[in-house]
């Protein structure tokens, strides 16, 4: 502030000195006979005047001025400097989120920056995959400033994230790729909170590997659908393009005729538009949504969604899993009319008969029949109504309930309520399952409404409609005219993902690791967790394409392979003192640009520092880990 007040000054006494010099220029303009500078010049009485005192006092006077001001000046200019650093930085950052924004960085990287996913051809079984794409609003806990501006701009090869700088073949400038990162800088959670997405992050590694049988297999049905799809193309195709044809056609003359609510789409237009939208869906939908009424003895429906289903699988094999569903469903669901419930709920009742027991409950009935059930959750709830109760006998009320509820037979069907509700949900899944996204909303145009589906004007709805029944088929016309070609490919995806599912290279003895790490079972998992939620994505072949492309665990990727005892060659084996042992160190600093590592290593800046964002007991437990020999527990 002081600064720019004595700014203004300099410049008004800059302006006034101008001012003054330029009247006398005025006054004293005329002819002259003589140039100045060859005029005698003012002789010593002349000079020793009052004139020369008034010059002297200005002299000192401005003198005195710039004594004072300059320093004043000086002294608020960093205050000023400081401020233009700030503002500076703040417009960088603002450059920086339009970017993302613009190139829709949190449409791989989720909302905020959080982790997510991406769509990628994996490269060894040719398999389009949802990539895991990790969280970046933790970046900068694993890799300083110019890490992750050489992230940015040259990207990570072999994966969905490309190169945006212009050096790496990227749309951005350096300047541009600076305040990408200095918006990256400003989404940054804080260091408890990624503390603690730690132990979460464990349990769903931990999960995923339990789960990997019934995810590899959901892989594989997938990949046979996509099979399927390709060789069901060319039927579609033929039946679906005139289709298309004919809403092309229709959109074109939209605004002739008769148009009821002056929308822009004649009346006749609308009508033959929600038509199509009805055919093309219909085109593609290979079983009914049936639906079963609990009310109603409709047992003959159930005989149908089975049946629909067993002939739908034969085109469809994705459709397999709602036939498990329905079946399991009717299976378990059945009722003996002379009992009411299913032998399912009747065990669990006596289940929580028992539990109240154990909770003072006294005289409750076994529960045989539906009769008998329903008296039980009567005794039940009045003795959590009486003064003194125990609160969890009111919770053994609100479980009792749902399983009468759900496993009786209200219409004598023969099959329980809760039954029935599965049928009903998975035919109405089924029927929507084979139909692309495209034509997957049937539109219903009113001509006496102008924004008959969900308040957009009914000409915008009737363009986008058509549009995206162009959109398919083009995609059915390319699928046709290159069918060989895509299922070779296909087909390959398919054996590969077979084999996964015979080798299960993913799998990890966690006894047998135990063992190695000569620790608990329980370490063992936890590291096993660490290690799959913060280093697999490089350090694991195809971990990012998910759990079936999945290589052995610390099979190498974009960092190098950890198995048959590396990191033991690397960086010695494990010392007393934690200060003392190379791969704790490394763990925690990470790797830095031209600086050695370990025992061989030269730091390339490309391994993140997790001294940050892991405990010292959880980096010790993963370097323990990280020494056993294979990884995965098994010779």
């Amino acid at each position: 502030m002081t600064g720019s007040v004595i700014t203004v000054i300099a410049v008004v006494a800059g302006i006034a000195w101008l001012a003054v010099l330029g009247v006398q220029a005025v006054r004293n303009r005329g002819s002259e006979e003589i140039a100045p500078n060859l005029s005698p010049g003012i002789t010593n009485a002349e000079l020793e005047t009052r004139r020369l005192e008034t010059g002297q006092k200005a002299a000192i006077a401005f003198s005195a001025f710039l004594a004072i001001s300059l320093p004043l000046y000086f002294l608020g200019e960093q205050d000023r400097q400081d401020s233009f650093v700030e503002e500076f930085a703040a417009e960088s950052v603002t450059r920086g989120e339009h970017l993302v924004k613009e190139f829709a960085c949190f449409s791989c990287h989720g909302p905020g920056g959080s982790g997510g996913v991406a769509p990628y051809i994996e490269k060894r079984s040719g398999v389009t995959v949802q990539w895991f794409a990790p969280s970046i609003d933790d970046v900068f806990f694993r890799y300083d400033e110019n890490e992750i501006n050489f992230w940015v701009t040259f990207g990570r090869g072999n994966t969905p994230m490309p190169a945006w700088g212009l050096a790496g073949g990227g749309p951005l400038n350096e300047a541009q790729v600076v305040d990408v990162v200095n918006y990256l800088a400003t989404i940054q959670i804080t260091q408890p909170a990624v503390l603690e997405e730690l132990d979460p992050a464990v349990s769903t590694q931990l999960a995923d590997l339990e789960a990997a049988d019934t995810t590899v297999a959901a892989a594989v049905l997938k990949q046979r659908q996509v099979i399927a799809d390709i060789e069901s193309a060319p039927d579609e195709f033929a039946d679906f393009g005139p289709l298309a044809d004919r809403a092309d056609l229709v959109l074109e003359a939209a605004g002739e005729g008769i148009d009821t609510d002056a929308d822009g789409v004649s009346d006749n237009a609308e009508v033959e538009l929600s038509q199509l939208s009805q055919d093309a869906f219909d085109i593609f939908k290979v079983v009914d949504a049936l639906a079963m009424d609990p009310a109603v003895a409709d047992a003959e429906i159930a005989d149908q969604a089975v049946s629909q289903l067993e002939a739908a699988v034969v085109k469809d094999p994705i459709l397999e899993t709602n036939l498990d569903m329905v079946e399991a469903a009717l299976d378990e669901g059945s009722v003996d009319p002379s009992i009411g419930l299913t032998e399912a709920s009747v065990a669990s009742l006596n289940e929580i008969a028992d539990e109240a027991a154990g909770l003072g409950v006294t005289g409750l009935p076994e529960a045989t029949d539906v009769d008998s059930a329903n008296e039980m959750v009567a005794d039940i709830l009045a003795a959590s109504e009486e003064e003194g109760a125990d609160p969890e006998i009111v919770g053994l009320v609100g479980e009792a309930q749902p399983v009468v509820d759900d496993g009786s037979d209200p219409d004598g069907d023969e099959i329980s309520t809760a039954a029935e509700a599965t049928v009903t949900s998975q035919m109405a899944d089924a029927a929507t399952t084979t139909v692309p996204s495209q034509v997957a909303t049937v539109i219903t145009l009113d001509p006496a409404n102008p924004a008959s589906v969900g308040g957009e004007p009914d000409l915008e709805t009737a363009g986008k409609f058509v549009g995206n029944l162009d959109s398919l088929r083009v995609n059915l016309r390319v699928t046709t005219e290159n069918q060989d070609k895509l299922l070779i490919n296909e087909l390959g995806g398919l054996e590969f993902l077979e084999e996964a599912q015979e080798t299960m290279l993913w799998d990890i003895d966690f006894d047998g690791l135990a063992v190695e790490m000569d620790s608990s079972v329980e370490d063992a998992m936890r590291a096993v967790g660490i290690f799959q939620a913060n280093c697999a994505r490089c350090h694991t072949a195809g971990f990012s394409a998910g759990l079936p492309f999945s290589q052995e665990i610390g099979s190498g990727g974009f960092g190098p392979a950890l198995w048959d005892g590396r990191p033991i060659v690397q960086f010695g084996e494990a010392t007393e003192l934690p200060e003392d042992d190379l791969l704790l160190q490394f763990l925690v600093r990470g790797s830095e640009e031209e600086i050695p590592y370990g025992l061989n290593g030269f730091g390339s800046g490309r391994m993140p520092a997790f001294g940050a964002i892991l405990s010292a007991d959880d980096i010790q437990l993963l370097a323990t880990f990280l020494r056993s020999g294979n990884l995965n527990g098994k010779e």
